[in-house]
Parts: C-alpha cells; structure tokens; sequence
C-alpha cells in the first residue's frame, strides 16, 4: 500500500444490488484505523454504521480486521 490517506475499499453485497460495504483505512498517531460502513452504491452515502476500530499496527492490519468484522455483520453476527 501506498502512504496515500486514507484509503476506501468497497465490498459487494451479493444480496444487495443497492448497497455496499465500505472499509476506510486512515494513519492516525498511534498506528492506523479503519471505519465500517455501508452505503448506497450510487451516491455512496453511508446507510449504516457498523464499527470503528482502532490502534493497529500496519494499515494491512486494520484492513483485515475490518474485513473480519464485515463479513461477521453480513452474516448477522454479533460484532462487539
């Protein structure tokens, strides 16, 4: 990855041709961090927040956990 910030990445929602998930990774002091979200394909306008996490590492990290987290969303899952 780049040191461009921050950075968005959209996962298609299989069920979904309206919506989309949206991963946004950003440098902050400690490390790196990254919201959830999903939103309207079009307009991209954030439909519902689902998680912010902090204090990772690498922007890879965050990244992945977002994706982890993501998916267990999609899923219905608990996502404390």
């Amino acid at each position: 990855m780049n040191n461009d910030f921050p950075k968005e990445f959209f996962v298609e929602i299989e069920t979904d041709d309206f919506r989309e998930g949206r991963i946004s990774v950003n440098k902050i002091d400690d490390g790196f961090m990254a919201e959830i979200d999903i939103v309207q394909v079009e307009t991209r306008k954030i439909w519902r927040h689902v998680k912010s996490i902090f204090g990772r590492e690498t922007a890879h990290d965050a990244l992945e956990d977002a994706s982890y987290y993501l998916g267990k969303f999609l899923r219905g899952e608990s996502i404390n």
